[in-house]
């Protein structure tokens, strides 16, 4: 008996662990999908752009400088309303030479905060 519930609760916490990932990747479409209107809506054409999810703000921080402190990125400190740390982001990856668009989301209530395109260094 003691063996059948621990398989049963295996069991259950797999379907839960793929519940969740699926949740998970709902969400992201969805906010992917609001992203899209945003960037559409400031008359930005979204034909041939590779759209990703940017998990965490990785590329971000990467991209803006944030991991490395002041530095001479011309995207660095960007926001206009401050550097929230309450947003997902939606990165628009261009080809060369048109520079990309990033798209600032509230977590809380997918209000897009932000509609960014780069700057390049000149």
């Amino acid at each position: 008996m003691k063996k059948f519930t621990i398989m049963a609760l295996m069991v259950m916490c797999l379907f839960l662990g793929v519940a969740w990932l699926y949740a998970q990747e709902k969400t992201n479409s969805e906010v992917i999908a609001i992203a899209t209107e945003a960037v559409k809506a400031n008359n930005f054409d979204v034909k041939d752009v590779d759209v990703i999810y940017d998990e965490g703000g990785k590329l971000w921080n990467e991209r803006a400088g944030y991991l490395v402190g002041e530095d001479q990125s011309p995207n660095h400190g960007i926001m206009r309303r401050g550097f929230l740390k309450n947003y997902k982001i939606v990165l628009f990856d261009y080809k060369e030479p048109l520079p990309d668009i990033w798209v600032f989301i509230d977590k809380d209530t997918n209000e897009v905060l932000e509609v960014y395109q780069e700057k390049t260094k000149s």
